[in-house]
């Protein structure tokens, strides 16, 4: 999906709600490609707010990516190996 889709606007129009019993809207009707922009939206500002905090945590550590937490590639490999290994 193109950040040009993502950015296109919902319209009143490509959404229906279902009305329950006492008038109030219950739930939303969305077409597929309208729920697949949605969904890319959240993940995108999900992954913005990890990206964020991940520069935090680094600026906080002095630049220091150890300090900070942050897993060398041979790490992360390990772990993988490791977790295939249990399985």
């Amino acid at each position: 999906m193109s950040i040009q889709e993502i950015r296109t606007p919902i319209f009143a129009s490509q959404v229906q709600f279902v009305v329950g019993a006492e008038g109030k809207p219950t739930a939303v009707l969305l077409d597929i490609a309208t729920w697949e922009r949605v969904l890319q939206a959240l993940e995108d500002a999900e992954d913005l707010l990890i990206a964020k905090q991940a520069l935090a945590d680094l600026a906080a550590a002095g630049g220091d990516p150890e300090k900070a937490g942050y897993l060398t590639w041979e790490q992360v490999r390990a772990q993988i190996e490791a977790g295939d290994a249990q399985e």
